[in-house]
């Protein structure tokens, strides 16, 4: 923490997180201690009617108790004038004047990071294209940011992690509420690989609202939003929409099917000019020019050739960009599906089950007594309580099932 950021956080209770009036009423003083000064002195003419109360409200008592319960909770603060606070957050409209995280923001504004979203019910092929192309843009040096919720957030996240990469997850809600249901060891385990990240106080619920502002955070720190399927109404065209208005790019996984309403927020943003994504390389080609020192050579997508761009056959070597010598392995093809599913399945210990809840001790269990299942046979056999996608990506960040090919899932 920095010696203001008390005061910033006296400005955040007082007009409470994603409030854009607190700019305002900041921009007549020179800093947020001034702005403090006047008011506790009893100075309100620059506080509007409707904000004195709150204002009065926010005591440093409070405070203190907020930097203690933060302090407890091993949450880090990081307010809007602190050395470490990303560039990319202060730079957007309405930027957040402190954030909270579990985890570690790390060089945020020097590295190359790809904002992922999509439905929370994907089909098949945009499961298995997420799975592929977010383990490869890991692999090859890229941090993934995403939303917490079920679907293709959590299938981006895995991925990354998967592929050795870091991740950024950005909440709607306070890092100490319950969201998504029974999370903590998915939060855990993105804190791990990287930080969670929250603009709104610890113990702050979820609302409707709160989605759509959280949004604007998720698309200002990546360097570009990918969308990986999405209906006209999908809540990641908000995240893509904030993203065109903050000048970063688009990118777009090309729909299997043109006549599927659940592509159709797709197809709009390609109409409108979004990049089509067939692999990671045309992700990659964006940003090789500026960020060649950030990503891995080594990485098996780096070995494949293309006519132009990054991969291109006769592509020059800029000596400053890249080092001289990169190791390049050979190309090793990806198996298809089908061949994946012929594959036999090397088993592995069983796993410890203690510690787990009822819920995904079952899921276990059941997964165990049948070895290969489908998602589709795990919701008919599970209680209907349980929030099943939550609940298999928790499972496979602790490294205790994997998922396959198919939408199924193994010990």
């Amino acid at each position: 923490m920095t010696e203001s950021t008390k005061y910033w956080l006296w400005l955040t209770l007082a007009y409470g997180p994603a409030n854009s009036r607190k700019w305002n009423f900041l921009s007549h003083y020179s800093s947020v201690r001034e702005a403090y000064d006047h008011v506790s002195s009893g100075d309100f003419t620059n506080v509007l009617p409707q904000d004195k109360r709150p204002m009065e409200l926010a005591t440093p008592q409070k405070v203190e108790e907020l930097i203690s319960e933060c302090e407890k909770n091993r949450i880090t603060i990081y307010s809007y004038d602190d050395p470490e606070f990303p560039d990319r957050l202060r730079e957007i409209y309405n930027p957040p004047s402190v954030i909270f995280t579990l985890g570690r923001l790390d060089a945020i504004d020097e590295t190359v990071i790809i904002t992922s979203v999509g439905t929370r019910k994907p089909d098949d092929y945009s499961r298995a294209i997420a799975s592929r192309l977010i383990r490869e843009l890991a692999q090859a040096g890229v941090t993934i940011a995403s939303g917490c919720a079920s679907g293709l957030d959590s299938v981006s996240l895995v991925s990354a992690i998967k592929g050795g990469g870091k991740v950024y997850t950005v909440m709607p809600c306070g890092l100490l509420s319950d969201y998504p249901k029974n999370s903590a060891s998915m939060k855990k385990a993105v804190a791990a690989h990287g930080a969670v990240i929250s603009e709104y106080l610890p113990h702050s619920g979820t609302t409707s609202l709160n989605f759509r502002l959280r949004n604007r955070i998720l698309s200002a720190i990546g360097l570009g939003t990918l969308i990986l399927q999405a209906g006209a109404t999908s809540g990641s065209l908000s995240t893509a929409n904030f993203a065109l208005s903050q000048g970063k790019d688009i990118f777009c996984i090309p729909p299997h099917n043109l006549y599927d309403d659940s592509y159709s927020g797709v197809i709009s943003l390609l109409r409108d000019g979004a990049i089509p994504v067939f692999d990671s390389r045309d992700i990659l080609n964006e940003y090789y020019s500026v960020y060649a020192h950030r990503l891995n050579y080594g990485a098996d997508i780096f070995s494949q050739r293309s006519e132009s761009g990054l991969f291109g056959k006769n592509r020059k070597v800029d000596s400053e960009s890249e080092p001289e010598k990169v190791i390049r392995k050979k190309p090793r093809p990806e198996p298809k599906e089908e061949e994946m599913a012929e594959q036999p399945i090397e088993p592995r210990p069983a796993p410890d089950l203690s510690g787990l809840s009822d819920g995904r001790r079952k899921i276990v269990e059941f997964i165990l007594s049948h070895g290969v299942v489908l998602f589709d046979e795990i919701a008919e056999n599970i209680d209907g309580t349980v929030d099943l996608e939550t609940a298999l990506t928790e499972l496979e960040l602790d490294g205790i099932i994997r998922s396959l090919s198919g939408n199924r899932y193994t010990v």
